[in-house]
């Protein structure tokens, strides 16, 4: 199997102390899922008063191994769903079913043209992220529900190079400076890594998925092609990790993409586990992108962006969710200076 394409969400957990007792409670866990990318055009520059260097290369990935192959093997997953089990998706509400799949390659062939012709020109950007952090838990007398708010600046640099196109994605404080361990050790979950999530559908993506037309749903006011895929175990590229402490997981996901009829630009995806990891005690993991256009600060193209972006994540018993909020898009250029030495 080839190497993955990926990338890393980190999810931190400090749950203090509880009203039983004053022992203090650290849970920590690395979450990772993959860039899904956005649509863009254009190429303009705007400045940062104190733009921050991108973080260092992660660790090589891992690669599925043999038993985690059969895990997702075994899976059901929504390609082979019957008529009732589509009925029931509380996501396919007031769904106009597609009576055959003759319009999947058509489907397919323009929503991964759209996306690579947007990509190709995509431009360095930065925003305003908030971040609503939620834990939920049972198992923490006094303690059932703990919520924090936290603002950051967000960067999404397009990565061009190789054969599989990607974004790298970022965090600074508010005024630009990196964020080390401490300036976020307080944070219940931190997700990220959402502007590339149409990648699923990307050309290069589509030869290691399995696609099912579901049919015709309208959302925000757009008439969409609903389609559902899910990620080949034997053939996947681009994969996710979990991990724990010191030990992680590969995670494969599946998932449904609402397309525009018209335009197809992808307005929402959203993705769960392609199986549970009932070996490592990760119940679920779900998350919901949804793409608006945005024009950002001096660049006269419309982007296609995450705007709201929700993930919910079942582990050994504790429920974490983060809703972000993306707004004020701008163009992003790194400037650097030499100084003399006095």
């Amino acid at each position: 199997m080839s190497g993955r394409s990926g990338h890393a969400t980190i999810c931190r957990l400090d749950l203090g102390n509880t009203q039983a007792n004053t022992s203090r409670v650290k849970f920590r866990a690395l979450v990772s899922s993959f860039m899904l990318a956005a649509a863009s055009i254009g190429a303009v520059s705007a400045r940062l008063q104190q733009p921050a260097a991108p973080p260092q290369l992660p660790e090589p990935p891992l690669q599925l191994t043999p038993s985690e192959i059969e895990i997702y093997k075994r899976a059901q997953t929504l390609i082979d769903w019957t008529p009732r089990q589509i009925h029931d998706c509380p996501f396919l509400h007031k769904l106009r079913p597609a009576g055959s799949q003759d319009q999947l390659p058509m489907v397919l062939e323009r929503v991964g043209q759209t996306g690579t012709l947007l990509f190709t020109d995509f431009p360095q950007i930065a925003c305003d992220e908030e971040v609503v952090s939620e834990v939920f838990s049972k198992a923490l007398p006094g303690m059932p529900h703990m919520r924090q708010l936290h603002k950051f600046r967000y960067i999404v640099v397009p990565r061009l190079g190789g054969d599989v196109p990607a974004f790298e994605e970022y965090r600074t404080d508010l005024q630009g400076n990196p964020l080390d361990a401490s300036s976020s050790s307080d944070i219940f979950m931190i997700t990220s890594k959402f502007t590339s999530t149409w990648l699923y559908l990307s050309p290069a993506d589509q030869h290691y998925s399995r696609f099912r037309h579901f049919g015709i749903q309208t959302i925000r006011e757009r008439e969409c092609h609903v389609v559902g895929f899910a990620q080949d175990p034997e053939r996947v590229r681009r994969v996710g990790t979990f991990q724990f402490r010191d030990k992680g997981v590969v995670v494969l996901l599946q998932g449904l993409a609402w397309i525009d009829s018209e335009t197809f630009q992808v307005l929402r995806i959203t993705t769960w586990l392609l199986a549970p990891r009932t070996d490592i005690a990760l119940s679920s993991q779900t998350s919901t992108v949804d793409f608006y256009p945005a024009q950002p600060s001096g660049f006269e193209g419309v982007l296609w962006l995450p705007r709201d972006v929700m993930v919910v994540i079942d582990y050994r018993g504790v429920r974490f969710r983060n809703t972000h909020h993306y707004s004020n898009f701008k163009l992003f250029r790194v400037d650097s200076t030499i100084k003399p030495v006095e």
